[in-house]
This record gives C-alpha cells, sequence and structure tokens, in this order.
C-alpha cells in the first residue's frame, strides 16, 4: 500500500512539472491565427533569453491588439491611437483590461506593418528588439499578460498588395 502511494505521489509530481514547463498557450476560449501564434512564441523566447517570466495570453488584450490592427488595415492608418481620438489605453480599458479591483495595473503596446518578406512575425520582432522604446516594453519585468494582432489588409500607403498589422498589448493587475 505505502509502494503504490509513492508512485501515485511520484505521478501527480512529474504531471505537476510536465503541465508548468509547457509554453503558454492560447486559452480555449481565444483563438489566434498563425501569424498570431508565431508573435506569441517569438515575444516569450526573447523574454526567456533574458529570464524574464513567459506571458500568458490573455483574451480582453488579444480582444483590443486583434481590433486595433484590424482598425487600422481598414481605415488605413498608423498610429496607436485611433483616428476618432481614442487612446491605446482607453481601448485596453473598453475590452475589459481595467484597473478595477486591481490595487496596480499598467499596460504597454507595440505596433507595427509590414509587407512582402517584412510581414513575418519573425521579422517584426526582431525590428521591435532593435528599438530601444519596443525592447522596452517586451522586456518590461512586470508584465505577465499578452494579446497579440494580426491582420491582413488590401495594401497600405504607397504599397500593392497584401500588409500586414500588427498590434502587441502588454500588461499587468495586481490584486
Amino acid at each position: 500500500m505505502k509502494t503504490r502511494c509513492g508512485i501515485v505521489i511520484l505521478l501527480v509530481a512529474l504531471a505537476t512539472l510536465l503541465f508548468a514547463s509547457l509554453p503558454a498557450a492560447a486559452p480555449a476560449s481565444v483563438s489566434l491565427n498563425s501569424y498570431e501564434q508565431q508573435l506569441v512564441k517569438c515575444i516569450n523566447r526573447e523574454r526567456a533569453k533574458r529570464g524574464l517570466v513567459r506571458l500568458r495570453v490573455n483574451a480582453r488584450l488579444v480582444n483590443s491588439a486583434h481590433s486595433h490592427a484590424a482598425n487600422m488595415g481598414e481605415r488605413q492608418f498608423f498610429s496607436h491611437n485611433s483616428p476618432s481620438g481614442e487612446t491605446w489605453n482607453r481601448r485596453i480599458v473598453r475590452y475589459g483590461y481595467t484597473r478595477k479591483g486591481y490595487r496596480a495595473w499598467k499596460t504597454g503596446e507595440n505596433i507595427a506593418w509590414g509587407a512582402g518578406l517584412n510581414s513575418s512575425p519573425v521579422v517584426i520582432v526582431r525590428k521591435w528588439m532593435r528599438s530601444s522604446m519596443h525592447r522596452a516594453v517586451i522586456l518590461t519585468k512586470s508584465f505577465r499578460d499578452l494579446g497579440v494582432g494580426a491582420v491582413s489588409s488590401d495594401g497600405y500607403g504607397d504599397v500593392n498588395g497584401m500588409v500586414w498589422f500588427f498590434t502587441l498589448d502588454l500588461g499587468r493587475r495586481v490584486r
């Protein structure tokens, strides 16, 4: 009986270690396209290289980021703030990533667009990491949650053909 109990405890401990070591993935309620999945992997890879915690996919931040990427493509603009004047912070709150009920709240955002070979999530993250301001957002130690949006559009500015718009929303809320 003691041996059987010990084996069960060992199996539970191994299963716990296995699941704890799995990469952060999107919750079942969040659907990410292949570009968005690659963004999550690339962002977490950059953080892991520097000993930072992996970020969890947060449905509210995904909805905020995805809507902003789509809005930039549809309305043909490139800015953190919408043409109607809504700031990126207000958009994040509108999608439910609020401070209410939390003693601490912090958010950050990166955006990008690219066409052709410059539209790969790997290239976009590489460009963000080469920019001190964008790198600082990705490597902010306190962040724990992320949302990504990657949406294609038919052209942008003087670029004809498919263009991808990217939004990365990061945050942390502490009770």
